[in-house]
């Protein structure tokens, strides 16, 4: 083999190596934004139950995007209906609990999907079917506000 085809495998085996690092370094990198966005996210959704169960405006004009999209209960609200209805008691939790949790990002976006087993007494009616939700959050500016939630009752099997 001569001299300048090994510096060409040389090369080329470099090449290789340095690329398939920094591929790796990618996606750990994307890795952990994934994670710290899930961490994030988290603590705003646990942010959001606190303000609806103790009726807290204020957490929820910053949590709420200004473009929300809600659909619950045969409602489709926008923030304020949103806000209005918690502040005015059209909207009571009794109790709230979501369990099986599953969060996935894409980018600057999580989709939080979960089954409630929440009871709640909306304009004078009791909701306490199980039901299935799904809330997205997105990254608007420097923080992750709400911008749509979703909820329907689960299908028994």
């Amino acid at each position: 083999m001569t001299i300048s085809r090994m510096m060409r495998s040389s090369a080329f085996l470099l090449w290789i190596s340095i690329f398939g690092a920094v591929h790796v370094s990618a996606q750990t990198g994307k890795a952990n934004a994934d994670e710290i966005a899930k961490q994030e996210t988290i603590k705003v959704d646990n942010a959001f139950n606190k303000a609806i169960t103790e009726k807290d405006g204020a957490a929820l004009e910053r949590i709420l995007a200004d473009d929300l999209s809600w659909v619950a209960r045969g409602d489709r609200l926008n923030k304020a209906q949103v806000i209005a209805d918690v502040k005015s008691e059209n909207l009571h939790f009794k109790s709230l609990t979501h369990e099986g949790l599953q969060i996935k990002i894409f980018g600057n976006t999580a989709v939080v999907t979960g089954h409630s087993t929440s009871v709640l007494e909306y304009k004078g009616k009791l909701w306490s079917t199980p039901r299935l939700f799904t809330t997205v959050y997105m990254k608007l500016g420097d923080r992750w506000q709400m911008v749509a939630h979703q909820v329907s009752n689960e299908v028994e099997k």
